[in-house]
This record gives C-alpha cells, sequence and structure tokens, in this order.
C-alpha cells in the first residue's frame, strides 16, 4: 500500500481509529517513496502536507455524520462547509463553537449548547490527529533539507562550473536553508517559482588549498 493510498482509504470510523493507532506510518511509507531528485521530490513533499489536510477534512466529515446522526438542525451542507473548513479553525476552536451554536438555534435544535459541543470535540480529535500525522512528515521534510544543504553550498562555490549553475546551487542552498528552517516553506510555492523569487547570488569559492611541500618537490 502507497504513502496515497493509506490516507485514501480512510472513510469509516473504524479506519480513522486505525490511522489514530499508527500516525507515524504515513511519513514512514512516504519516506520509502520519495525519489531521489530534488524537484520531484519537492513536489511530493508539498502534496503530502495538502493530502493531510484534505484526509483531515474527510475524517472530520466522518465524525460529523456520527455525532449528529439524530440531528436535524444542521443539515448536511452546513456539516460539510465545517469539514473542509476545519484546518482554519485550528487556532480558533472557539469561533467553530459560535458558529456551530449559532446554525443549530436557528435550526431549531432542542440543545443547541451540546450540538456546538460535539461538533468542537470532533473538530479537536480531527486536529489532533492532523498534528499527529503532520510533524514526523514535518521532520522528514527539514531532515532532508538539512542533508542537502552541503551539497548545494559545494556545487555553488565551485570553480570549475560556470556562473549560471552556480547561481542556480546558491539558490537552491538557500531555499533549503529555508525548508530546514520552517518546513512549512516547501508549498508557500512550486521549487522553481521559489527559486525565480530569490535575488540572483554568486557565492563565493572557496579559497584554494595551498599546496604542500611534498607537492611543490613532485612539480619540480
Amino acid at each position: 500500500m502507497t504513502a496515497r493510498q493509506l490516507l485514501d482509504q480512510v472513510h469509516s470510523l473504524a479506519k480513522i481509529a486505525e490511522l489514530e493507532s499508527d500516525p507515524d506510518g504515513y511519513a514512514h511509507q512516504l519516506a520509502a517513496e520519495l525519489p531521489a531528485e530534488l524537484e520531484p521530490r519537492d513536489i511530493e513533499l508539498s502534496s503530502a502536507l495538502g493530502h493531510i489536510d484534505a484526509t483531515v477534512a474527510r475524517i472530520m466529515r466522518v465524525r460529523l455524520e456520527g455525532v449528529l446522526a439524530n440531528d436535524t438542525s444542521i443539515g448536511p451542507p452546513t456539516r460539510n462547509v465545517f469539514a473542509t473548513t476545519i484546518v482554519g479553525y485550528a487556532s480558533d476552536l472557539g469561533l467553530l463553537a459560535r458558529r456551530a451554536r449559532d446554525v443549530a438555534e436557528r435550526g431549531r435544535a432542542a440543545d443547541p449548547d451540546r450540538i456546538a459541543e460535539q461538533i468542537v470535540e470532533s473538530a479537536r480529535a480531527s486536529l489532533a490527529l492532523r498534528d499527529a500525522l503532520r510533524a514526523p512528515v514535518l521532520a522528514l521534510i527539514r531532515d532532508l533539507a538539512t542533508a542537502a544543504i552541503p551539497e548545494a553550498d559545494r556545487q555553488a562555490r565551485d570553480r570549475k562550473l560556470d556562473d549560471k549553475p552556480r547561481m542556480r546551487w546558491s539558490a537552491i542552498r538557500r531555499d533549503l536553508e529555508a525548508i530546514a528552517a520552517n518546513p512549512e516553506h516547501v508549498r508557500s510555492a512550486p521549487l522553481p517559482a521559489r527559486l525565480a523569487a530569490l535575488p540572483q547570488q554568486l557565492d563565493e569559492p572557496d579559497p584554494e588549498r595551498e599546496p604542500t611541500l611534498a607537492e611543490l618537490i613532485e612539480l619540480d
């Protein structure tokens, strides 16, 4: 099973529970599938974060269908809106609670506060799983970027290369440093666009090594 299939199969409370029992499994499978080339790998890593968010929206929808199975005050369209926008409430569940209560009250729910509480609890659980899935993926992104920086720096300073490829490697190194500092940077734009947005820079080559006495003797 691929990493994508691992998340795509989550369409029930039972599958959600399986995912919760091993949230690191997705990152491990993803790491095994990543291409070695920088740009395709960047695309896969960015897509992985987006796929997690899409999966969490689906998980929220499943949970809402469960807790609101006997409720008619909040219809399917509104449930879908709450599910698809769940990530936007990550830092403000109070706002979600207020909106859920308002909708339940307008829908003549017997206990709007209880309905709002159920929705917030579903959101809290869904967002906790999102955090658990994202943490190892973000660590993977950071570690891969950190590991790639020295080679990019070496290429950027290689006297044997022309200025154009050296400037590109300089941009790649700076982009990798930004990713190492903030793995979310991979989602800011595709890699070519991120590199194009950086100012052109030609890094100073490393100083040439002074020949040793033995080497000078051999030259003579």
